[in-house]
């Protein structure tokens, strides 16, 4: 029996569940975190002793030891990154019980992102306030939770996080919940959001300040590419209804610019000159192609880049405040997609019926 001196805390044991394709970042944030605090954390997989390497490329981790040679009363709490590796970790019955064992003891279960996965496949939502990453939303309304979009959900000994973004959010309050501090380290308040999180984050091992102004810019650069491509095809396109939506996405490129600005500011960096001129290449498709359908294709294809783009970013990162710009942008980026494919759709279905009226004449 581990033996304490008088007025000493026990060291506070932590389970880190890993398999093949973990995220990267939501193992490594929060297993900084806990040994920076002190605690004592064991990694465990569905085998012991062998390496698990991360969806990222980032880390490879040797387990421990595996589910089957652990109890749950062993540990104060467990964690679960997710990644990948949830959707394997859910097969390995040993491991959902583990979880099932760890909650009904009320010990503390922290799941991140795909984490939740392990939690329904042990029908252990039922009932809960939840949340997880948007791609298994409707999964865990299905086992009976209900899903609140925010960074942190904590209901009862459960608490539940979206993405890498709400890392340092989602660590400092696993340190707090379980008494934890670490020694020249304030532990901010976890419901403020002028928090410099992304410090916090860089600290326990996530995205530079580098990094994330490096993707800051990027997005900005895809911004400034398209709204100087639409402004042209305003210009040339004869068709109202496309100048109407041509200028539409000209603008909402521009507010997307004067976010990223304002951010990239507050970080202290400075915006980089375009690599790209989508003037330049708008001018060219009208040269080029001299189709006004063909054009708005090529635009639809690009919009759907950016959304691409700003999805890869906003799952990665590791800035609260920038991945919440980046969502904004996704949610008006789709908005304007629909709109161009209701465009396209249009001028597809009136071409078709004229061909139709063509073939039916005598």
């Amino acid at each position: 029996m581990e033996q304490h001196l008088p007025g000493q805390q026990p060291t506070k044991r932590v389970a880190i569940l890993v398999e093949s394709a973990f995220e990267d970042s939501e193992f490594l944030i929060p297993y900084n975190a806990l040994q920076q605090a002190g605690a004592d954390v064991k990694i465990l997989g569905s085998r012991g002793q062998v390496p698990y390497a991360g969806k990222q490329g980032r880390i490879s981790i040797n387990a421990d030891a595996s589910t089957a040679e652990v109890l749950a009363r062993s540990f104060d709490a467990i964690c679960i990154p997710g990644g990948m590796a949830p959707d394997t970790m859910r097969t390995n019955l040993r491991t959902v019980h583990l979880v099932r064992d760890a909650l009904q003891q009320g010990r503390l279960v922290a799941a991140i992102c795909h984490g939740p996965q392990v939690l329904i496949e042990g029908d252990l939502l039922r009932g809960k306030n939840a949340t997880g990453f948007r791609a298994i939303r409707k999964d865990i309304q299905n086992a009976g939770a209900t899903y609140i979009d925010a960074p942190l959900v904590e209901d009862g000994n459960l608490l539940t996080a979206r993405r890498p973004g709400d890392l340092p959010i989602f660590a400092t309050a696993l340190l707090q919940r379980l008494g934890l501090e670490i020694e020249g380290k304030k532990l901010y308040d976890i419901n403020n959001v002028e928090v410099p999180w992304w410090q916090v984050a860089e600290y326990w091992g996530g995205n530079s300040k580098g990094q994330i102004t490096e993707a800051i810019e990027h997005a900005f650069q895809d911004e400034q590419y398209a709204a100087d491509m639409c402004l042209q095809h305003g210009q040339k396109v004869g068709d109202k209804g496309l100048q109407t939506i041509y200028q539409d996405l000209g603008d909402e490129a521009r507010q997307h610019m004067q976010l990223l600005t304002r951010r990239l500011h507050d970080l202290g960096g400075n915006l980089q000159p375009a690599n790209q001129d989508g003037a330049r290449e708008a001018r060219q498709d009208w040269h080029n192609i001299h189709d006004s359908q063909a054009v708005l294709l090529h635009v639809l294809n690009h919009l759907q880049a950016r959304i691409t783009n700003v999805y890869q970013m906003s799952s990665t990162l590791t800035d609260p405040i920038t991945v919440a710009i980046l969502d904004h942008m996704e949610v008006s980026l789709a908005r304007s997609e629909q709109n161009l494919v209701n465009a396209l759709q249009q001028r597809l279905l009136g071409a078709t019926i004229e061909s139709t009226r063509k073939q039916a004449r005598p």
